[in-house]
């Protein structure tokens, strides 16, 4: 009797389960509403790497990690010894050219005065000479003596010219002394904060070598990459919330600004090889409507809004 009230409630039950499968409604899945993407903190226009214009060693550093900068504000010093020493040396050539170009000009004037004189003596003794008194030697002497005078304007005429082309020239060079003597005091080329510095002081630094690393003073935005999986569903405008990565706390709010033409490997915060052949993304830019206090290079979830 035991064993007969068990296989009834056995039967119950099966019955019972199969009939509550049955008045289950199927759920139909809804199309995914947002796309979670990988991003960082970078500013705006991005961060610029300032190369050296010349080669030296590094004499003084006028900055610090983490300083805050105006364009124009000193950085580094190269020693400058050999372009103070040049450009002194030019300005010791540009101030004897200039006195002897003054010399030059005096001399011709004295010359002036003289041709002038010789010239009244000669047209006195021509009149001299129609009357008969004086002879035509001496009317000759006098000519002879005129045209050396005149010959010798010419050539001091000549000299000067030569001597103002010279000075141009040596004018010219002194503003190559001097842009290479400026060239060795190295500026931030716009407001900012370092990120870095390179070199050491004393340590030689060749030319075009990074020497800083300055984050231009602009807004923040994310760039972040986006699964092809929603490429074609991106738009610009699309809302976007911001998270550090692994929070589920938005940080700060923003709105598409830009969308690649194209899919790329994935190049953001990828942790294996692996990573960069299984999928291809879409990189995106978001805008921020605070910095909430992030710092550069942060690694965030950009949740974007597709509907």
């Amino acid at each position: 009797m035991k064993k007969l009230l068990i296989g009834l409630f056995s039967i119950f039950f099966l019955v019972a389960c199969s009939n509550k499968k049955e008045n289950v409604a199927p759920v139909e899945a809804g199309p995914v509403s947002i796309a979670v993407g990988i991003g960082k903190v970078i500013p705006q226009n991005g961060v610029s790497e300032l190369a050296s214009p010349v080669a030296g060693i590094v004499s003084e550093i006028a900055v610090a990690t983490g300083s805050k900068v105006k364009s124009g504000d000193l950085l580094l010093t190269i020693d400058n010894t050999d372009a103070l020493l040049a450009l002194s040396e030019i300005n010791s050539r540009l101030s004897t050219q200039q006195e002897s170009i003054q010399s030059a000009r005096l001399l011709k004037e004295q010359g002036l005065t003289r041709l002038r004189e010789k010239e009244r003596l000669l047209d006195d003794a021509r009149e001299l000479f129609a009357a008969g008194a004086v002879t035509g030697e001496s009317v000759r002497n006098l000519q002879n003596e005129y045209d050396l005078e005149k010959q010798n304007q010419k050539k001091l005429q000549s000299d000067i010219q030569l001597q103002e082309l010279q000075l141009r020239e040596i004018v010219s060079q002194k503003s190559t002394k001097a842009e290479e003597l400026s060239r060795t005091s190295l500026r931030a080329p716009m407001d900012g904060i370092v990120l870095d510095v390179l070199p050491k002081k004393g340590e030689a630094v060749d030319r075009y070598e990074t020497y800083v690393i300055l984050a231009p003073d602009a807004p923040f935005f994310v760039e972040a990459e986006i699964d092809e999986m929603f490429s074609n569903r991106l738009a610009l405008g699309q809302l976007c919330e911001i998270r550090i990565a692994g929070s589920a706390q938005s940080v700060a709010q923003g709105k598409v600004l830009s969308i690649s033409p194209d899919l790329k490997k994935k190049s953001l915060f990828s942790d294996s090889g692996q990573d960069l052949q299984d999928r291809r993304v879409r990189k995106i830019e978001v805008s921020m409507d605070n910095d909430a206090h992030l710092l550069i290079n942060t690694k965030v979830e950009c949740v974007v809004h597709l509907n």
